[in-house]
């Protein structure tokens, strides 16, 4: 059997997200970086050492043999973007950070469009929209008339990330707070600790410290607390159950991430899952999850079922 040829992926727009979902391509075994499509007025910016061989374009016209375009523009741009891509018969994923109603009539706008130019196109398809919005409809099937909460930063303590600094042999220190599954106020202590510095001693000082000594508190050394403020957003997402006969449920998922690299990780897996779909516009909760997989997608059934 002749190997399958890879899906060649055009990006469009190269800020944080694009330059991601470039650096993902380039390392993937089953795509192609086709081309990446930047405005005119930066078209001559410098790339990455390893994404300099890469054609650089400032319309999808003058891209060759692309399969799909993955629509990495501000979320005002991304309709404009959508149509004219579209209309050369070329798939898309677009991130537009929209929800509710808005995203509804993105998609159905996008649709008409995909549909006319017999195109494939996913919309929202980044961290959320996207990903976590199959985790709330996921939780909310398993708890049928239950109530979900969002939380969508969470909340820096300068008074106790002080406290955690001053510590001996503690190089820097930061403390977040969020609500436990009972509700109760928990702290995450992240701390950077000086070279040969214990973190079991350290771990002990914190929490017997009179600022933590009443609260649920886990302490987290880490490599680089630098790398770790990078990541920028954390969420939780809390689904409550109804109580009856079926159990009183209490679902949790709590993630501290770069959204912007989630997002790219995303819109390269709707990318593999685009051949399979018919021409119209769809969400991420619409499409298969093995579609997304591409290759791997045997492999991911063994291991993930």
């Amino acid at each position: 059997m002749s190997p399958v040829k890879p899906l060649r992926l055009a990006v469009v727009g190269f800020g944080r997200v694009g330059q991601v979902c470039a650096e993902l391509i380039s390392l993937s075994h089953d795509l192609s970086l086709a081309a990446i499509v930047r405005r005119a007025a930066s078209a001559g910016g410098k790339l990455p050492e390893t994404l300099r061989s890469i054609p650089v374009t400032t319309h999808i016209g003058q891209a060759r043999d692309v399969d799909v375009a993955l629509l990495c523009v501000p979320t005002n741009a991304v309709m404009e973007t959508a149509y004219q891509i579209l209309q050369h018969g070329i798939p898309i994923v677009d991130c537009a950070t929209l929800h509710g109603e808005a995203l509804h009539a993105h998609k159905n706008a996008i649709h008409k469009v995909a549909l006319h130019h017999r195109a494939q196109a996913i919309v929202g398809a980044g961290w959320d929209p996207g990903a976590l919005s199959v985790f709330r409809s996921w939780f909310a099937l398993l708890t049928p008339g239950g109530s979900t909460e969002t939380r969508h930063h969470t909340g820096i303590s300068l008074r106790h990330t002080t406290m955690a600094r001053s510590m001996v042999g503690v190089k820097d220190a930061l403390c977040a707070e969020v609500r436990a599954t009972d509700g109760r106020l928990q702290r995450y202590v992240y701390v950077e600790l000086e070279q040969g510095a214990d973190a079991d001693r350290i771990t002990q000082a914190v929490r017997a410290d009179p600022l933590f000594l009443r609260e649920n508190t886990q302490v987290f050394p880490v490599e680089s607390l630098a790398e770790l403020e990078q990541e920028g957003r954390g969420v939780v997402l809390d689904r409550r159950g109804p109580p009856g006969r079926f159990g009183h449920h209490h679902l949790l998922l709590e993630a501290r991430l770069d959204d912007a690299v989630l997002t790219a990780q995303v819109m390269v897996a709707a990318a593999r899952a685009l051949p399979q779909l018919n021409p119209g516009a769809y969400v991420l909760t619409e499409i298969p999850l093995s579609a997304m997989w591409g290759e791997k997608a045997e492999k991911a059934q063994q291991d993930w079922l």
